[in-house]
């Protein structure tokens, strides 16, 4: 007896994308070495975790490697070992909405209540507890998380990108 699983090509061109779906979290090129122009260079976030969240620590650790792809070839040369970014407690980011930032407005009032002046606020909260909101009510996919901190991570990490 002969068993054949027959698939409509809508649900064979989802099987073979799952198939064929990288290992890496997130990827960003980078502009070439001005010393090295033979190689394509970009950043692969290989990993990340977080603590137990029945400790004190509330962070998220993002593994970052450089790539070095052989323009000639598109093979990668070597693999690069980044710092490793920890996204912790003390960290904000900036509330976004549907048209932007959000703000409010931030008064200053006198004894009698009076107010005295007013500013726009732009609202912030602790970068893990915002990221896991965002996660958990669905408002954006891990890969968007990622995209957007890899750009955080390239000006804060500009000197041991740049320096291989």
């Amino acid at each position: 007896m002969k068993k054949e699983l027959i698939l409509t090509p809508e649900v064979q061109a989802i099987v073979d994308a799952i198939k064929n779906t990288g290992k890496s979290w997130h990827e960003i090129a980078l502009p070439d070495h001005p010393m090295y122009p033979q190689f394509a260079r970009k950043l692969v976030v290989t990993g990340f975790n977080t603590p137990d969240m029945e400790g004190d620590e509330d962070r998220i650790y993002v593994n970052v490697r450089q790539y070095l792809v052989l323009r000639e070839e598109n093979k990668i040369y070597k693999r690069l070992k980044m710092p490793d970014w920890m996204i912790h407690e003390g960290n904000v980011e900036e509330i976004m909405g549907e048209n932007g930032v959000l703000k409010g407005i931030l008064q200053t009032k006198d004894e009698e209540g009076n107010v005295i002046s007013e500013v726009e606020e732009i609202l912030k909260a602790q970068s893990v507890q915002y990221i896991r909101f965002l996660i958990k009510s669905k408002s954006v996919h891990l890969v968007d998380i990622f995209a957007q901190f890899m750009g955080m991570y390239i000006l804060m990490f500009d000197k041991e990108i740049n320096d291989i």
